[in-house]
């Protein structure tokens, strides 16, 4: 019997499936180094500040390598949304990480700046790559928006004309947020594709094709049920994470399909859309019009895409109340129970394809 290991939060969780059940096994493997630590360490020499906008590990990783190389003289100021965390995953910083927060919002949706940013001198901007719906990859530039630039969501999402999820596509959205960071003087963006929760490829101010391409990529034929993973931590921390990395990885389902997604959620929903979703504090379409937006909007399209589209299980750490009643979303106590569910309803000679990384994944139908 075929034993499968999904990233869950910081562990991992054991998926076993019959063989006669089991269709096809997407699973990043670990792929070979393909940049330098040491050129891009002499890059990071000349610059003033590293500003270290997600606590992925792949962007952990890069981040320790790079100040390891430097010596503790020639570091440069690290800043981080999520400093806490950072220090958290490397202990070597512990009290020498910067938090800076993101600028309010303001009434006319104009974007706001921190000085910090505005700042003359050198500054380069580290993230890891995820696919997303709205910005068919958020990168560094995307990530640093949204970490510190007022206004910055509302901006991207409306100027996109609908909220049609496109993975892997370059959106009107990406482009508003390249135009949000043009504005920030000195700036350089780095960008890592990670494999098997690791830095795979860096890719510095690349074009938007050069970092779709990075991603592991297969063709599956679908199948009527599918196991995605959402990651583990650093990536599905959040209910809003994980409904934006799973789009990228959904040609291996056929519609009307049943998906089941693991994400662990353990900091909640993740947006104000969705908590006010849940609070009965978000009314219908007409009042989710974007002139109206709140941060998350997209992602309670997407969530009603799902569930138009799809019957959709969450094995997550999140209260059945919010889960069942509240999002309309099946749940299962544990990876066997809700395999079990999917089976149950499918038949028992049913196929399902597994995903265990959807971060790292760019997957279509064969």
């Amino acid at each position: 019997m075929p034993e499968i290991w999904i990233p869950y939060g910081s562990v991992e969780t054991l998926l076993t499936i019959q063989a006669e059940n089991l269709g096809a096994i997407v699973d990043p493997s670990e792929g070979n180094k393909s940049y330098e630590s040491e050129k891009l360490a002499d890059r990071v020499r000349k610059t003033g500040s590293v500003f270290a906008c997600d606590a992925k590990p792949p962007t952990v990783q890069l981040l320790r390598e790079i100040l390891s190389l430097l010596g503790g003289a020639a570091a440069p100021r690290v800043v981080a949304s999520d400093s806490r965390r950072i220090e958290s995953l490397a202990p070597e910083l512990k009290g020498k990480v910067t938090a800076l927060g993101r600028q309010a919002g303001t009434a006319d949706g104009s974007p706001m700046y921190p000085q910090e940013l505005l700042a003359s001198g050198p500054k380069v901007f580290l993230a890891t790559a995820q696919p997303d719906p709205l910005y068919g990859i958020a990168d560094a530039k995307v990530a640093a928006c949204l970490d510190w630039i007022g206004s910055s969501a509302r901006i991207c999402a409306q100027r996109s004309r609908d909220f049609a999820p496109a993975p892997f596509t370059k959106t009107l959205a990406y482009d508003a947020a390249g135009e949000l960071t043009a504005s920030i003087p000195e700036a350089s963006f780095v960008t890592t594709i990670p494999r098997s929760g690791k830095a795979s490829m860096v890719c510095e101010d690349a074009p938007f094709e050069e970092m779709a391409n990075g991603f592991y990529s297969a063709n599956v034929s679908p199948a009527r049920a599918m196991v995605v993973g959402s990651g583990g931590a650093g990536y599905d921390d959040t209910l809003s994470g994980a409904l934006r990395v799973l789009w990228g990885s959904l040609g291996c389902l056929r519609k009307s399909g049943e998906i089941l997604i693991l994400a662990e959620c353990a900091g909640g929903l993740g947006s104000r859309a969705l908590e006010m979703l849940v609070s009965g504090r978000l009314g219908g379409e007409a009042s989710r019009r974007k002139e109206r937006y709140v941060e998350g909007l997209e992602e309670v399209e997407y969530l009603e895409r799902l569930k138009r589209d799809y019957d959709v299980l969450l094995l997550s750490g999140l209260p059945e109340l919010y889960t069942k009643s509240k999002l309309g979303l099946g749940s299962a106590k544990g990876s066997g129970e809700a395999l079990g569910k999917l089976l149950g309803r499918l038949g028992r000679t049913s196929k399902v394809n597994v995903v265990t990384r959807a971060p790292e994944c760019r997957v279509g139908p064969t």
